[in-house]
């Protein structure tokens, strides 16, 4: 009978380390191919969102290459970082903060358009100071400029006004002559240019949008919102004017009413309201006519509007 010889205890040993070392290596390929398979996961969700999703354009690159494991990573070497001799770190540039707007939007206009100059003065009394009889100084003008409008151009209106100082008196202040009144005061449009976009708009149809980009092809940049502002206060400017022309169809006695239905944007859809037009004076034709919207077309609304 054969006795079994049994291994000895040095061959144990290199059999363990061989078998610890199979393991290790098959630890780090196992862990090799779960990186890689997260990586190639992230490719391809990348590739179907290119092909079946919605694509941006910040999306340049694969959401998973930035995250791509370390090449010393996976072959699970430190590598040696040099020491580089300190610096001053460079100190961080501050965002540049944006110029505060006046609240108006800047109208741009050629550098050739051509000027009509007007020059205002103050009267000759005024140039002597009544207290001390002193002459003022003139130190400079005050100039302003207004887009004006003619029929097939534009120009600019400009007012020059002299500004005069005492001599011997700076808490006496500046003297200048007084702007003329004006549709809008502060505004950089001449009523001949706002008279033009109002007719563009209501009388013509256009709408702001297409009258900035005719606009445009003369040189003349002007915003929508701007011409919107300015179509608002032209409105409010002119509720004096309706009143009165109000008042004049209702004491002519010759008086014409009637509704006319219009669309109305809401928020989602469109309504249904009604404008009704007054039309009246004292001639065979008459030239007034007044136009008031209303929601809809009940009786009380011809009460209200003839007031009685």
């Amino acid at each position: 009978m054969e006795t079994a010889t049994l291994p000895s205890i040095d061959s144990l040993i290199a059999e363990n380390k061989i078998l610890q070392e199979t393991v290790a290596l098959l630890v780090k390929k196992v862990d090799l191919l779960l990186k890689e398979n997260i990586v190639l996961k992230e490719e391809l969700a990348w590739y179907r969102r290119q092909i079946f999703g919605r694509r941006s354009e910040k999306e340049k690159l694969m959401p998973g290459a930035d995250q791509q494991p370390n090449f010393f990573d996976l072959l699970g070497i430190e590598p040696e970082i040099k020491e580089s001799p300190e610096e001053d770190p460079k100190p961080e540039k501050k965002p540049r903060k944006k110029p505060k707007r006046n609240g108006q939007d800047a109208i741009k206009f050629p550098t050739d358009i051509p000027k009509q100059t007007t020059f205002i003065d103050i009267p000759e009394e005024d140039k002597v100071c009544k207290e001390t009889g002193v002459a003022l100084v003139k130190i400079g003008e005050e100039v302003t400029q207004r887009l004006a409008h003619r029929s097939g151009s534009y120009y600019i209106k400009e007012t020059i006004r002299p500004k005069y100082a005492h001599p011997g008196k700076e808490e006496a202040g500046i003297l200048t002559a007084d702007l003329p009144d004006t549709l809008l005061p502060k505004c950089s449009a001449d009523e001949s240019l706002l008279a033009e976009i109002v007719s563009k708009k209501f009388v013509d149809h256009l709408p702001l949008y297409r009258i900035s980009e005719a606009m445009t092809r003369d040189g003349i940049s002007i915003s929508r919102k701007l011409l919107s502002q300015w179509m608002l206060k032209c409105g409010m400017a002119l509720i004096p004017l309706y009143d009165e022309m109000t008042r004049l169809v209702l004491q002519s006695g010759n008086i014409f009413i009637d509704e006319s239905p219009v669309t109305v944007q809401d928020l989602k859809k469109t309504k249904k309201g009604f404008m009704w037009v007054i039309v009246g004076g004292q001639e065979s034709n008459p030239v007034y006519r007044i136009y008031n919207f209303k929601m809809d077309r009940c009786h009380h609304n011809v009460w209200d509007i003839l007031g009685g």
